[in-house]
């Protein structure tokens, strides 16, 4: 009875944090103006403080809890502000708006603010994570490379962040799943290094009429493919 009634489900920390970083380097390959990288830099602070404020809220400690995750908010807000009115052209913008919300919507989900709400507001975020690198590179025609990697990072994030909920509602929050978990993200990781390399031998070819949503396409296909294989 007593392990029936501390049972509790809740994504996994390691992969949450690992989710949350990786997520935070594919949006950070992109920003490459000063406003961009401002407004990325008070996003996780706000991301970080949002993240800490829910955990000491789920510990019992309400009124500093709530107010470090409120102050989290506040600075994803300012974050999305700037990103939204700081850059001066608006290709800048249309990049980095998503890309902000999408950390915030991914942070929500690894929290979680509602239990149940895991997955969507996960699949929300890592997919506002991709609809922000695949601006940058139709809009701005930033390097093949780095839009290759971003593209992998983001499905890092999305494919740790959904092994952090599988491994919280089988495992709960009690048990030992550390090693599991790195293991877990090392593979993903080494599928997409294969994945990043393939994509980059491809787009080397020069082949005529092969575009960067091509690419991308590619990318994120052979990833996931290769990860539901898995599985």
């Amino acid at each position: 009875m007593t392990e029936h009634a501390t049972f509790v489900r809740r994504p996994a920390i390691q992969s949450a944090g690992v989710a949350v970083a990786a997520g935070v380097l594919a949006i950070a390959i992109v920003a490459d103006t000063p406003v961009q990288r401002r407004a990325l830099a008070i996003a996780l602070v706000g991301v970080v403080a949002f993240l800490g404020g829910g955990r000491l809220w789920r510990r019992g400690q309400r009124l500093g809890g709530g107010l470090l995750a409120a102050t989290g908010a506040l600075g994803l807000l300012l974050a999305l502000q700037l990103a939204a009115l700081g850059p001066t052209q608006y290709i800048h913008r249309f990049e980095l708006v998503p890309g902000v919300l999408g950390l915030w919507l991914l942070a929500a989900g690894v929290l979680p603010v509602r239990s149940g709400w895991e997955r969507p507001l996960i699949d929300a975020g890592a997919g506002l994570l991709f609809v922000a690198v695949l601006t940058s590179g139709v809009v701005r025609g930033a390097s093949v490379a780095a839009l290759v990697v971003a593209g992998a990072l983001t499905v890092l994030a999305w494919d740790a962040a959904e092994n952090g909920v599988s491994v919280g509602d089988q495992l709960g929050t009690r048990a030992s799943t550390r090693t599991g978990e790195l293991v877990h993200v090392g593979g993903t990781a080494a599928v997409g290094c294969l994945a990043v390399v393939a994509t980059l031998t491809v787009a080397r070819l020069g082949i005529d009429g092969l575009s960067f949503a091509a690419l991308a396409a590619l990318l994120v296909a052979g990833i996931v493919l290769t990860l539901v294989y898995h599985r």
